[in-house]
Order: C-alpha cells, then sequence, then structure tokens
C-alpha cells in the first residue's frame, strides 16, 4: 500500500511540479495556498497551519508530511473523500504533492475547511467560565449534527471509532440567525473530522480474524467497555462516545470526575437522546425511500 501511494507521487509529480517556498521563518506554501499561521504540530508526524487558498475559501487548514511520513495522511484523505457533500462532516478540498524548495523533499498536502469556531472540547472548556455545562439549546443543536455526520458515515460502511469533543470542530454557518439571548456558539454547526483510525466494516471483520492484530485504538474515556475488554469495534462504538460527549456537554466536563450518581445518570440521558434522534433520523429516511 505505501510503495503504491509512492509511486502514485512521483507520477503526479512528474506530470505537474511545484515548489514549496521557505523562509527563515518556516512559512510553507504550496500550488495554491500560502501559510498564514503555524497552528500545531499533529499526530503522526504531520503540522498543521491555517493558508490562504486561491480559488476557495479566504482560509483553509492544510495538513502536510513528508512522503516518507505521510502514509497515514493519504489514508486518512482517502477515506474523508467517500464522504464528501455531507454538511456534518468537515470538507476536504483535495490533494496535492509539493517539493520543498531547501531540501527538495516531496510534501503530501491535505487541504480542509477552515474550523474558526475551534473544537467542541474547547467550547466546553469555556462555557459559563468553566463553571458547568453548554446550554441545552446548544446540546441539541451539535448532538443532532453528530448524529446525522454518524448516519452519513455507518451508511458508508464505516465506522469513526475516535469521536470525542477535540474531533468535533465547530464551522460558522451563516444561514442561522441567532435569537436575541442565544449562546455565542448557536450560529455554528458541528462537523465530525479526524478519521486517523476509522475503518470499513471489512477491514473491522479482516482484523478479528487476527488476534495478535487487535490492538487499543480511540481515546479510552470515550471507548465502550466491550471495545476495551473484548476489542470490538464498530458504529456501535461511535454511539456510546456520542453519550460520553453528551454528557461532558451538559455537566462541563468528563463522565467520572463528579458526582458518579448524577453523572451515570445523565449519562443515560445523553444515551437516549442520541438513540430518540437516530431513530427519528432512521424514520425520516425510510419515509423519504417509500415515498
Amino acid at each position: 500500500m505505501e510503495e503504491r501511494r509512492r509511486r502514485k507521487a512521483v507520477k503526479l509529480m512528474d506530470k505537474e511540479f511545484c515548489v514549496m517556498s521557505c523562509c527563515s521563518r518556516n512559512i510553507h506554501g504550496g500550488k495554491t495556498w500560502e501559510e498564514v499561521k503555524h497552528i500545531a504540530h499533529g499526530a503522526r508526524n504531520t503540522t498543521i497551519s491555517l493558508a490562504k487558498q486561491v480559488g476557495l475559501p479566504q482560509l483553509v487548514v492544510v495538513k502536510y508530511a513528508a512522503i516518507d511520513d505521510s502514509d497515514t495522511l493519504q489514508r486518512q484523505s482517502e477515506v474523508h473523500a467517500k464522504f464528501q457533500g455531507c454538511p456534518y462532516i468537515l470538507r476536504c478540498y483535495g490533494d496535492e504533492y509539493c517539493t520543498a524548495k531547501d531540501n527538495g523533499r516531496i510534501i503530501y498536502n491535505v487541504l480542509f475547511e477552515h474550523a474558526s469556531g475551534g473544537n467542541l472540547a474547547d467550547l466546553i472548556k469555556t462555557s459559563r467560565g468553566g463553571a458547568g455545562g453548554l446550554p441545552e439549546s446548544d446540546v441539541k443543536s451539535f448532538t443532532k449534527s453528530i448524529l446525522l455526520g454518524l448516519d452519513c458515515i455507518h451508511n458508508k460502511g464505516y465506522a469513526h471509532l475516535d469521536i470525542k469533543p477535540k474531533n468535533i470542530l465547530l464551522v460558522p454557518d451563516l444561514s442561522k440567525n441567532r435569537k436575541r439571548g442565544a449562546s455565542a456558539s448557536a450560529a455554528f454547526d458541528a462537523k465530525i473530522a479526524d478519521f486517523w483510525i476509522a475503518k470499513s466494516s471489512k477491514q473491522i471483520l479482516a482484523e478479528l480474524r487476527w488476534e495478535d492484530r487487535w490492538c487499543l485504538e480511540g481515546t479510552p474515556r470515550y471507548m465502550s467497555p466491550e471495545a476495551i475488554a473484548e476489542h470490538k469495534k464498530g458504529p456501535a462504538c461511535d454511539i456510546w462516545a456520542l453519550g460520553c460527549v453528551v454528557v461532558e456537554m451538559l455537566c462541563g466536563q468528563w463522565l467520572l470526575v463528579s458526582n458518579p450518581v448524577r453523572v451515570w445518570k445523565t449519562f443515560w440521558i445523553g444515551l437516549v437522546l442520541a438513540a430518540n434522534l437516530l431513530e427519528y433520523r432512521l424514520g425520516y429516511r425510510e419515509k423519504h425511500k417509500t415515498s
């Protein structure tokens, strides 16, 4: 797989050569974008930057890595592309290969929609001065968006396997007219991002045949008991994780750091809310299939 991607990169480079500019401030640029601000060093030897993109929205987010370290990033891009068109999943604007001007290395870039609202984890931390969770109206809206995104992922035969507040990004929705007295976050849509460990049903079944390939993937605090104890993976793991996220949105903190009885009651309320919204969505889809 890795060798196939290397050949693809070389083929594209031969067809369309571009130069990545570098300067003393370590500001980079691709064929159609220029770095505005370095954001962070991501997982799997990737770098994340805010950039200006020609012909697309004013700002985009670019994840890039040297071709030797880009196998996981390329896989993420391939999986992400399967959900294009779903309004509840972060948009991907495509990828490109460039050559670094300073050392001649081939760099792989992936361009994503810019979530100016940040991620859900940061919003929860700052909500109400850190003294409580999000307003119930926001919890309801965000939960519905995440469920609809998961509905799309699961219908394509995939499971995300790492649903958590940090992987839910907030993108401005200009069509929303914020009501007087509503929270600032009411003008944002929640979108699912980061498909690092997403797997298809075929991949999950293949891994189950090889016990020595079983490994703990995901974020433990959002994993279901069977996922941890029995290494079970699948769409059900995403629904459990969403229940944990709902609790965190309501309580303002992780599931087990406060009163256990109160938190577990809230957890089940979160699961029931998620299940009801999912049942409504599935019923809506079936109704329109038959009509």
